[in-house]
Parts: C-alpha cells; structure tokens; sequence
C-alpha cells in the first residue's frame, strides 16, 4: 500500500467516524427511551409508599391518608403510609431525596418542608427543586387569623387599633413555623404590635387562645372549624389570595392591607431526583384521576381543602415561587428557629 493509499484510507476513516458516533448515539436513546418506557409498563410492581414526614393524627398525616387510599385504586397496588416525623418535616423529606428512585417511595410534601425550611435551615440535605421529581399539588387551605369569641376586635382595623393601645399575642406552632411566619407577615403589613408566643405544637396555642391565655392564632379551617361552630372563636381574615367559598363574608389580609399577602398550607407529591420520566408521568395521571374522585373530592371540603390538579410544570413553577416567597420573608422578618 502505498503512502497515498495510506492516507485517503486514513481520511476516510475519521470522516466515518462522526456518522458512527452518531448512530451510536440515537442507539443509547433508543435504548434508555426503551428501558424508561419499559420501567414504565412495569410499574407500579409492588406497594407505593407515600414518607408523611409528620407525626400520625394530625391534619396533613389524615388528607396524606385519604388520597393514598384514593390513590392505590387507580395504581392497582397498596399504597403505604409511613410516618417519619421530625425537624419540620426535614428527616422524612430527606430519607426521600435519598431514596431509590423507581417511583415506589414517595415524599408528601407540604409548605413548611419544602416550601418553608429551604430559608430556615442553613445545612439542609435536601433542595426542594433539585432532589424531587415533582408530580403534581394535591390540595391547599389558606390560613385564617383566629380569634377568640370574646376578643374586642371584630375586623382587621379594630385588631390593629386595639394593639395599639392593648398588649396583644399570638401563638404559634414554633418559631420557624407556617402560623409563626404568617404572623409575621401580619404584623409587616398591617403594622400591628402584636407579641409572638411560640408553642410547641399548634394544640396547645389554640387551646391557650381559647383559655384567654393569648388573643389571637393562625390555622387552618381543619383545625379551627370545631371552635368555630361551638361559638367560641370566630375569624378576623383569611391569607388566602381571595376570599373562601365557605367564608365568603371573611375579607383577605391583601384586600384590607394591599400588598401580595398570600398564606396557605399545601400539600402534593414528589418523587426522588431521577424517577423516570415515565414513571412520574404515570404517577400524575394516576393523582389527578384519584382527584377527580367524588367521595374523596367530598371529604377534601369537609375538611376545609381546596382540590388543586396540576401538571408536573405547573407544580415544579408554583414550588419554585412558593420557596422563594417564604426565603425572602424570612430574610426580612429575621426568623429563626432560636
């Protein structure tokens, strides 16, 4: 062979060699988009668990309860509750983000362990956008701010003159908590001089308004509604964007004071960082079906939830906000969990 030879053989060679590659390259596509679609049409292939990162009895652990049970119909397999309690809600979300990601452990999510601790804890093992495969929001309440019956004030404007005069408190969860924050953010745009009590536990501060102990708590209709209808506390505003269907004589924060004032407790579903694809596809059809649920739809409003179905997009953008709103107002609110 020849130098010349040598050298277009040569030549024809490394101009082979981009068409190889790039046939290489549609083979490993096709080959992952098989084993994705494959992972797919196999699973679910046992129990799903939804990790309630809350203890057992409370209302995020029931509304968890009630769409699992909703849930496991349209998957065809059990789905399990598990609770993992601790650091607001931070131990069960990080066992998640750890997990093996085949879809069959799922983290309930919630406002304060996604949306919320991002801004409180300086180490978190976990990022609300980056370790979660997002499957869709679940339901949401807003957050009343609730007095007791006897309590002067009956409207917004009364409760912030009577503080001006009066020592006033509100009780919350915890420092760091979403009725703490919310407080907060009342006092920031209405200007109130309002005294924070944290509690260790929502129970005991609602308790403790009702005793007379404190004037005012933050919570949702699940937790309120009982003293409510007994007559013994009544609701001076909701911090949801608009008024409720169930409360329509109730003002917003935002309509009385302005401003982009918006408290609600969420809940949704999420997978760990690099479920498939499909796989997260699957587990959101199989969600907003169980939604579409009358029986479940019904016990949702009975206890003061709002259905929210949404695309894994729209869950990923209103996560994406949600974070971001409670960081800033815990930077300028300088809340910590001390």
């Amino acid at each position: 062979m020849t130098d010349n030879e040598g050298t277009s053989m040569n030549k024809r060679v490394l101009r082979a060699t981009p068409m190889r590659r790039a046939c290489l390259a549609t083979l490993a596509t096709l080959a992952l988009a098989g084993t994705t679609s494959a992972a797919a049409a196999e699973f679910p292939a046992g129990p799903v668990t939804i990790v309630v990162p809350f203890p057992p009895g409370g209302p995020t652990d029931t509304t968890a309860r009630l769409v699992g049970k909703t849930l496991a119909k349209q998957l065809g397999q059990p789905v399990v509750i598990e609770n993992r309690a601790g650091a607001g809600g931070t131990v069960g979300s990080t066992s998640v983000a750890r997990a093996k990601p085949d879809g069959h452990t799922l983290l309930w999510a919630s406002t304060s362990s996604l949306g919320v601790a991002p801004g409180l804890y300086r180490n978190l093992a976990y990022s609300p956008m980056e370790s979660f495969a997002h499957v869709g929001l679940v339901a949401r309440s807003p957050i009343l701010l609730v007095v007791r019956n006897a309590f002067p004030a009956n409207t917004l404007q009364e409760l912030v003159a009577y503080a001006a005069k009066n020592k006033v408190s509100y009780g919350s969860a915890g420092n760091g908590s979403i009725n703490h924050l919310t407080g907060e953010w009342f006092k920031e745009v209405s200007g109130a001089n309002i005294l924070h009590v944290p509690y260790k536990g929502g129970a005991p501060a609602l308790a403790d308004m009702i005793g007379g102990q404190i004037d005012m708590t933050l919570e949702t209709i699940t937790v309120v509604r009982p003293y409510l209808e007994s007559g013994r506390a009544k609701v001076l505003a909701t911090g949801g964007a608009t008024r409720s269907a169930d409360m329509p004589q109730v003002p917003t924060v935002r309509e009385v004071f302005g401003g982009d004032f918006e408290s609600y407790s969420w809940t949704g579903l999420v997978a760990p960082a690099g479920t498939p694809a499909a796989v997260v596809q699957k587990l959101n059809a199989a969600l907003r079906a169980a939604q579409d649920d009358p029986e479940l739809m019904s016990q949702m409003k009975a206890g003061g939830q709002d259905v929210i179905k949404t695309t894994q997009d729209e869950f990923r953008s209103f996560l994406a906000n949600d974070t971001k709103r409670w960081a800033e107002l815990i930077k300028r609110t300088n809340t910590t969990l001390d």
